[in-house]
């Protein structure tokens, strides 16, 4: 079982943005933050699920059912229905990722829930604030 937490941060007063995600694979925990252009907050949701999607299939952790945690609720619905109106250009190519996993499951959860993703993004946002 893979387990894949994700999330993205917007400060849109000092046009900072940042994604993360969060991979829990045989006994290893992999964490990846990188700064982002400040776009919008729901497509930076979107970009870092393909951000860690591209990063699981390179590194070939894509043989186990895959278990998505996201607390953005668009992210997770348009998963579901295998559609977005305002981003289905890039859910486009996570659904297509996800084609390479035996199985797997998305789950909308809270911010405390998904608190190691959410806090490399305040870190990383704090960090491009000095």
């Amino acid at each position: 079982m893979i387990k894949l937490y994700t999330d993205a941060g917007l400060n849109t007063n000092l046009n900072l943005a940042a994604t993360s995600y969060v991979i829990k694979y045989n006994d290893q925990i992999i964490k990846h933050v990188e700064q982002q252009q400040p776009l919008d907050n729901h497509y930076l949701e979107f970009l870092a699920l393909k951000l860690a999607l591209d990063d699981m299939n390179r590194q070939h952790i894509n043989d186990d059912i895959l278990f998505i945690h996201s607390d953005s609720k668009i992210l997770t619905d348009s998963i579901d229905k295998l559609y977005s109106k305002h981003y289905q250009a890039i859910l486009d190519p996570i659904l297509e990722s996800l084609t390479k996993f035996p199985s797997y499951f998305v789950k909308h959860i809270s911010d405390k829930d998904n608190n190691t993703a959410h806090s490399l993004i305040h870190q990383e946002l704090i960090k491009l604030r000095k």
